[in-house]
């Protein structure tokens, strides 16, 4: 009976020294992964281990997807644009024939003047009301 209970006593003494040792072995890898490392590479440690459960490295990749890809967010405008008025064709051609009917009833001295932009206002627009 002694043999038996000496037997059992050296049968736990081996597997807790093989507990032991895959504690040891599992302590120096903890160490080897998080040395140096930052959350996010622990993260990445973590959901990149096919030996853990797939909750645990789901909720691993959840938790490190806002440092691998940035969020879209709506970005302003890079210009400032304002809108025209965009005059119709109809009444451009219109103030264009009226101005040149204008200019055509002028004596030919003071179109030749118009024309080579010798004559006109003094802010270079030759408008209507130059006529």
């Amino acid at each position: 009976m002694t043999d038996d209970k000496d037997d059992l006593i050296r049968q736990l003494t081996i597997r807790l020294r093989e507990t032991v040792d895959e504690n040891d072995k599992l302590r120096a890898e903890l160490a080897r992964l998080t040395e140096g490392a930052t959350a996010h590479a622990t993260l990445q440690d973590i959901y990149r281990n096919r030996d853990l459960p797939a909750t645990t490295r789901a909720k691993a990749a959840a938790a490190s997807l806002p440092h691998e890809l940035p969020r879209l967010e709506s970005v302003p405008p890079p210009l400032e644009l304002v809108a025209e008025v965009i005059e119709p064709l109809a009444t451009v051609v219109e103030r264009q024939r009226a101005r040149a009917n204008r200019i055509l009833a002028l004596p030919l001295a003071s179109r030749s003047a118009m024309i080579s932009g010798t004559g006109g206002s003094s802010d270079g627009n030759d408008d209507a009301s130059d006529v």
